[in-house]
């Protein structure tokens, strides 16, 4: 994963804590004061309801009876000559009993019965979570692909022209290194040097405009083997260079229906990081087993296996565990299979190293 992308899934992610943080409290607040609302309304029926019995009853305004109330109801109550003083106190509550008496009711002042027991509270506070989750969720997903746009977008421009400014010479290199005449075997080996040198450079000047505008395949019958064999001879100075043997056990022909530059551009990266990933040399295993109409390519290296977060994200776009990697290697390989309407795993060997399979439909030999 990126630092950018960290650095995004993080700064989100404290924001949308706090926000829940901050909703929750406000979800508290919210809570008690229609708690105190309610315990407001209740006080105020009580007091009115009973102020209305000792109205009709004519019970006489006596300490007595307002000790009997007392008892019964749980709040302190009196009485005294009508409107004497004002009462501002909320727990307070004078109620006009006739000419010249009021009654005065007292509560005590309510401790918050709150609790995450209490089940109206706890599926309010549970509501909210969930709401806030997936909302939350949503958010980061828009976000997150509207980031990748962007990169997307920057990208196709980089990728259209460096296409532009890069293609025109590279053919004149080609083209002039095919008129030359070697004098010597040296000579033949540093134009076979240049002719494969300009196919590489060729091969990422394709791989970035595929990146940016993702073509359909144009499929022929192919013999893979041949194909794994022709990248494997222009690999072979750069893995003598890392020390890498490459084990080629397939036996031709595997006929399938593809497109032979898109295949050689993913095969060429699988094995190119096979390469990278072996820093102390290795060896490069490429076998095919065949179930039913599909054949099944393994790339097998003995380094030091995939991560847990690369077996998890590593064909995701921008996704890299190496130091100066873009990470979109393994993603162009991924969407050129699956345009072949195949699929790539990325899996470890028990005994050691990475294991990448690469599932294609097959055609009869």
């Amino acid at each position: 994963m990126s630092a950018s992308s960290i650095r995004l899934r993080l700064t989100f992610g404290l924001g949308f804590l706090a926000f829940v943080v901050l909703g929750s409290l406000l979800l508290l607040a919210w809570l008690r004061q229609r708690e105190r609302e309610e315990s407001n309304r209740l006080f105020h029926a009580l007091a009115q309801a009973d102020a209305e019995f000792v109205q009709r009853m004519n019970l006489p305004r006596s300490e007595k009876l307002a000790g009997d109330l007392e008892l019964l109801l749980g709040m302190q109550i009196g009485f005294r000559e009508a409107g004497k003083g004002v009462v501002k106190d909320e727990d307070t509550l004078v109620v006009r009993l006739d000419e010249k008496n009021d009654m005065i009711f007292t509560r005590k002042p309510d401790a918050s019965k709150l609790s995450l027991r209490d089940p109206a509270t706890r599926n309010a506070f549970i509501t909210f979570w969930l709401v806030s989750g997936l909302v939350g969720w949503l958010l980061a997903r828009e976000r997150l692909k509207r980031a990748q746009s962007e990169r997307l977008a920057m990208l196709g421009r980089v990728a259209t022209s460096l296409a532009h400014d890069i293609k025109n010479p590279l053919a004149s290199i080609q083209l002039h290194a095919q008129l030359m005449t070697p004098n010597d075997g040296e000579d033949a080996k540093a134009l076979k040097m240049i002719e494969c040198e300009s196919e590489v450079i060729a091969g990422l000047v394709n791989q970035w405009l595929h990146l940016a505008n993702p073509l359909p395949p144009r499929l022929v019958k192919l013999d893979v083997v041949e194909c794994l064999a022709a990248i494997a001879r222009n690999l072979e100075a750069q893995a003598r260079h890392a020390g890498v043997e490459i084990d080629n056990g397939l036996i031709s022909p595997i006929w399938i229906m593809g497109d032979g530059q898109r295949l050689s551009q993913a095969f060429r990266n699988l094995m190119v990081n096979a390469f990278q990933a072996m820093p102390r040399g290795g060896t490069l295993r490429i076998s095919a087993e065949r179930h039913e109409n599909v054949i099944s390519l393994r790339f097998a290296d003995t380094g030091l296996g995939f991560s847990e977060s690369a077996l998890a994200h590593g064909t995701e776009l921008f996704f890299t565990e190496k130091e100066g990697g873009m990470g979109v290697g393994l993603n162009i390989v991924a969407s050129i299979v699956v345009a072949h309407d195949g699929q790539l795993k990325l899996q470890n060997d028990p005994r050691g190293g990475a294991v990448i399979l690469v599932l294609l439909p097959s055609l009869a030999a």
